[in-house]
């Protein structure tokens, strides 16, 4: 709707944002127990939460642009783009996410880090064109310096 703050609707539990190169926006976000996503956030969209999760290929939905399976080997969280390359933090997969996006679609996702460091939280672009990765351990949680590249 015109003038409406609302951007777009449908979402279960958003965990990051960011903008790539080209000002599109990205969002990682939770699925129930399967079906975690990264989506590419068009406004007025509806992306299907309660109704469906993934890509149901429903017309009235926007499918996610990547889906992982199970939220024990994802739960995406902070997110940034670097050189139209989205780092993702993984909190139960405990790994950090690499996936490339080209003209508004995502490739396959890589994992790093798999368990090395515990459940990643946030990550944030460094001026130096590396990544800071937030850990969320308790009792244990570090700002880690990811080079790129």
């Amino acid at each position: 709707t015109p003038g409406s703050p609302v951007y777009s609707v449908g979402h279960r539990n958003v965990q990051g944002l960011a903008w790539d190169s080209a000002g599109r926006l990205w969002a990682t976000e939770f699925g129930p127990e399967v079906d975690d996503e990264l989506n590419l956030i068009e406004p007025g969209a509806d992306y299907g939460w309660p109704d469906v999760t993934g890509a149901p290929h429903d017309s009235r939905f926007v499918d996610a642009q990547v889906v992982w399976p199970s939220t024990a080997s994802s739960s995406p969280s902070g997110m940034a783009i670097v050189d139209d390359v989205a780092y993702i933090g993984g909190l139960r997969g405990q790994r950090l996410w690499q996936v490339p996006l080209v003209a508004g679609t995502a490739g396959e996702p890589v994992s790093h880090f798999d368990g090395s460091y515990g459940r990643l939280r946030d990550v944030v672009a460094g001026s130096d064109g590396s990544l800071l990765v937030a850990t969320n351990e308790p009792g244990n949680a570090r700002i880690l310096r990811v080079r790129t590249g």
